[in-house]
């Protein structure tokens, strides 16, 4: 900071500890001390919020009141519009919102991504004009859209895509590195990149440096089918 002309401000200063429930049960906060700055559950950066045990419980419940709020109101002026004029409404004040940096969603519990799940559901029902009880599977289909889960991995998958073909930020690309060895092996000229090992699934399985290259060799793995 000090080579780019930068101070820190001690009166805004915030720090966060990540960890696993049992973890930060083990830390003792009297004992850390950042130059008097105060340790907070959650932080935003970049517009997410992020807290101890990266659940993303506040995140959602956030995007989701916001979008709820975009759909309702397009909905009290969707009988003075066509099909196409509420669709482009709505993804353009909700589903910017559920689809920002979804990326990190990645790896969340089921309960976490369905709620999510709902608000699209309610998006596509008001468009297509579906009541409550029909079943939103070919509600979807009709509108093209990916269920959440798939969306996320879809954006994963885009950027590992990006990562393994170089249009990626260079701190992505370095986390998506093909396999090389000294020696003059089959798996060298299979262009299968390292997927590094984990220790706890809820978190390092979450993380781009191991999600990246998982989803980079699933692309791999396609345009070589397409190639043969």
């Amino acid at each position: 900071m000090f080579l780019h002309g930068l101070k820190m401000n001690d009166n805004k200063t915030e720090f966060i500890i990540f960890g696993t429930p049992i973890q930060l049960n083990k830390v003792e906060c009297s004992d850390i001390d950042v130059d008097g700055a105060e340790k907070v559950d959650i932080v935003k950066n970049l517009g997410v919020n992020f807290d101890s045990v990266m659940n993303f419980d506040k995140h959602i419940s956030s995007k989701i009141k916001i979008a709820f709020h975009n759909i309702h109101n397009i909905r009290k002026i969707s009988k003075y519009l066509t099909r196409a004029s509420v669709e482009r409404l709505i993804h353009g004040h909700a589903f910017s919102h559920l689809d920002y940096c979804n990326s990190s969603l990645y790896g969340l519990p089921n309960s976490q991504i369905q709620r999510c799940q709902k608000i699209q559901n309610f998006a596509a029902r008001l468009i297509c004009g579906t009541g409550y009880r029909d079943h939103i599977t070919p509600v979807l289909k009709n509108l093209h859209w990916l269920p959440t889960e798939s969306r996320i991995q879809y954006k994963i998958l885009t950027l590992g895509y990006k990562s393994v073909s170089g249009y990626a930020p260079i701190y992505l690309q370095t986390l998506c590195n093909r396999k090389t060895s000294s020696y003059s092996l089959r798996s060298c000229d299979s262009n299968e990149l390292v997927v590094p090992r984990i220790k706890h699934k809820t978190l390092g399985g979450r993380a781009f440096a191991y999600v990246g290259p998982l989803y980079g060799i699933l692309f791999l793995g396609r345009l070589g089918n397409l190639l043969l």
